[in-house]
């Protein structure tokens, strides 16, 4: 078993005194937590997982051999997703050329060493998340999760950790329901929300929350109904128990504008990454057609962090940043490089991460 990484950082707090020479330096240790979360877009194995509608993830020479998969792709709808489930060739080599491209953007940050807990977004199932593990090297993590969730395509969050974890991880279904009248069927279909019990330095119990709310596809009142559902585990939780929360929240900048689910429900009860923090950061993602930005990946800790404090805990705001020096990351434009096939030099995800450290400063 790994021990968790513990970062001590000098701290030296100079005490002046009025109108008198400063008083002598004290220096206290400093332990620092790293989190990232990160949507790796489309993580599948390259086998068929039952009951999932995982076709366009599949080796060409599989669909074909198999025209019932090939025949569920002509029912897409939409002309792109039709085109790509009948002619995407997810071979061996295009998942390991995934991995090995997503390794180099976990690695970037902490030394070469990745975060201390990774959250991620559309992992297939534990087979690929185990894969991509395996690509990490120095980072390769103690603390593996998923748990298998209701989406159709059957992408999942997962979360990868060097710290233990103090309990059974459990996976909440959101209780999503129809409003004003919609009688949509994405209500039952979509991702629930991860809680991973991981045990901080110095024995601070924490529940890690993993979430990846219901896509633009769907109406906004599903996102802030998770929304509203995530104050209500915090408050579920003993009150010495920390909650963080990292992932996809689909909360385009036009949603924002409209109804303010980050800025108003979310802010009122957590600390908001980019809110806190991130200088200078347009967002984590990149709609081309309508040329704007907007922070779907984000981070939240609760707001005594970003003030007194959580049993000592506290929030660095100036860590706060989208990490993206990977080559893979950034295409010509300047926005995130979806992977597409590996066709490009460039190409790993539609996302970019969103990375935070927390700290304990020692009495």
């Amino acid at each position: 078993m790994h021990t968790p990484r513990l970062r001590h950082l000098p701290l030296l707090l100079a005490l002046g005194l009025a109108g008198c020479a400063t008083a002598p330096v004290a220096e206290h240790a400093e332990t620092r937590v790293s989190l990232m979360a990160y949507n790796v877009e489309n993580l599948f194995d390259t086998a068929h997982d039952p009951g999932k509608d995982d076709y366009a993830y599949l080796p060409l020479s599989v669909k074909q051999a198999h025209p019932e998969y090939l025949a569920t792709c002509t029912r897409i709808s939409v002309p792109a997703w039709r085109q790509e489930c009948e002619s995407n060739d997810w071979t061996e080599a295009r998942l390991e050329q995934k991995l090995t491209r997503l390794a180099s953007v976990i690695s970037q940050t902490d030394g070469g060493r990745g975060p201390d807990i990774l959250l991620l977004e559309e992992v297939e199932n534990r087979a690929v998340l185990e894969r991509l593990n395996g690509h990490l090297g120095a980072s390769a993590y103690q603390t593996r999760v998923l748990l298998e969730g209701w989406d159709e395509r059957g992408i999942d969050t997962a979360v990868l950790s060097r710290l233990p974890q103090w309990g059974a991880p459990v996976l909440h279904r959101v209780p999503y329901h129809d409003e004003q009248g919609n009688t949509s069927d994405k209500t039952g279909k979509t991702r629930g929300i991860l809680e991973v019990r991981l045990l901080l330095p110095g024995g601070q119990k924490a529940s890690v929350f993993a979430v990846h709310l219901p896509s633009g596809g769907g109406p906004g009142y599903l996102r802030r109904q998770a929304v509203e559902y995530l104050a209500e585990l915090k408050r579920q939780l003993p009150a010495d128990v920390l909650p963080i929360v990292g992932g996809d929240f689909n909360i385009n900048a036009g949603e924002e504008a409209k109804h303010h689910y980050i800025a108003d429900t979310l802010a009122s009860t957590w600390s908001v990454s980019h809110l806190i923090g991130c200088d200078g950061c347009k967002g984590s993602y990149y709609y081309p057609r309508e040329r704007q930005w907007s922070f779907f990946d984000i981070l939240l800790f609760p707001q005594a962090m970003s003030g007194a404090g959580f049993n000592g805990w506290k929030v660095d705001s100036a860590s706060i940043h989208m990490p993206k020096a990977s080559p893979y990351q950034v295409n010509k434009w300047g926005t995130p490089a979806r992977f597409n096939g590996g066709q490009y030099p460039e190409g790993v995800s539609d996302h970019w991460p969103m990375y935070a450290q927390i700290y304990l400063l020692a009495p």
